[in-house]
């Protein structure tokens, strides 16, 4: 019964040997596992050592210096966007070739052309710069009392203005009667050349009358007059910005709120990624300086001469702290583990050890049993 017991015994602790021997096994493949690890952590921060931002170059308001930038929808597009260093302005479309304005924008485009009805780009930016309601809701028809506050301007300024005098007369001529809104006669006549020349005439009227006198027009239109104080209340950059984005999204046919993409107005990463992958397109606008009309012409960090990939870390140096404070995190999490291992491993080897000892002691008392018990025998 002894050298049973005893048998069982050993066939027990040479089961349990071969299970601790295979633990550690394990525990030194998850090891080399850990050191694989190790190798792709710092692959990951060396990329975001390496990593790239589209940055412009742009000219400081105060300094006039340039400086290197991340580009974002509102550095590159908003109402208080930055002036790059050539001085050329940008403009963002999505794959639909829909424009990326401002949530205010979109609202108050959409609500301009619905409730107003109008697609004149100067009316829109006078309804902008008046919150975005109508700007005289006595009036009967918006644009008769925009009509009539721009010929009031003109009235008063036309015998010193003489360019603007100039177009003025050749629209009168053009529609043959007082009123240089009224077309009907030219259309009437079916002359497709003449219509084509008013069209344009029109088109550099208002342009220069609101260049010139924007401030004018909208105390006139508001029923503000005089007592309107056009230099420290109009904000023409404003009105500019306003004139220039309607015109941007006739052009492409419609526009999209910068909000539909979430938290994405000042993320350059956003931006940077969906330039790469072809989502967003960057285009330069042109302005016609005559006429003011719009056009646009798709660019990119290879042949822009302001916009450019940058290390990341050159311009941000938060993302050079984050990358390294998460290398040195995931460092700790795999030095903590390997620690972990390495006491799991001493704890093995050292039941490994207690139990082959145990195996060598039965293994001899077996031996003994057997030698006495049988050694009668020889």
């Amino acid at each position: 019964m002894g050298m049973a017991a005893s048998q069982a015994r050993l066939l027990c602790i040479t089961a349990r040997i071969h299970d601790v021997e295979y633990q550690a096994q394990a525990i030194q493949a998850a090891k080399v596992q850990l050191a694989t690890q190790s190798d792709r952590i710092y692959q990951e921060y060396q990329d975001a050592l390496s990593a790239t931002t589209l940055t412009i170059s742009a000219i400081d308001p105060k300094s006039a210096e340039k400086s290197t930038v991340a580009a974002t929808f509102n550095n590159l597009c908003s109402r208080n966007r930055l002036k790059s260093a050539d001085g050329a302005e940008y403009a963002i479309t999505n794959s639909n070739g829909l424009l990326l304005v401002e949530d205010e924008i979109e609202a108050g485009y959409y609500k301009f052309t619905t409730e107003i009805g109008s697609d004149d780009p100067y009316e829109f930016a006078l309804f902008m710069i008046n919150g975005g309601q109508d700007i005289a809701p006595t009036a009967n028809l918006w644009g008769n009392r925009i009509r009539t506050s721009e010929e009031a301007v003109y009235e008063s300024v036309s015998n010193k203005d003489e360019n603007l005098r100039n177009l003025h007369d050749k629209l009168l001529q053009l529609t043959g009667g007082d009123d240089i809104y009224d077309a009907n006669p030219l259309i009437q006549t079916e002359d497709k050349d003449k219509i084509k020349e008013y069209e344009d005439t029109l088109k550099q009227y208002k342009n220069l009358l609101y260049k010139s006198y924007a401030g004018e027009v909208y105390a006139e239109a508001s029923g503000q007059g005089s007592d309107y104080n056009i230099e420290e209340d109009f904000n023409k950059n404003l009105f500019n910005y306003y004139v220039s984005i309607f015109k941007q999204i006739q052009t492409c046919g419609g526009c999209i709120s910068i909000d539909e993409y979430q938290n994405a107005a000042n993320d350059s990463e956003w931006l940077t990624n969906m330039v790469q992958s072809g989502q967003l397109t960057i285009n330069i606008i042109e302005t016609d300086k005559k006429t003011g009309k719009i056009g646009m012409e798709a660019t990119s960090p290879s042949s822009d001469t302001c916009l450019t990939y940058t290390e990341t870390s050159y311009i941000d140096n938060r993302a050079l702290a984050k990358a390294e404070a998460e290398y040195e995190h995931k460092l700790k999490q795999i030095d903590k583990k390997d620690e972990q291992f390495d006491l799991d491993l001493s704890k093995l080897e050292t039941e490994r050890t207690a139990l082959t000892t145990e195996y060598d002691s039965i293994k001899k008392v077996i031996e003994d049993n057997i030698e006495r018990t049988f050694g009668i025998f020889s």
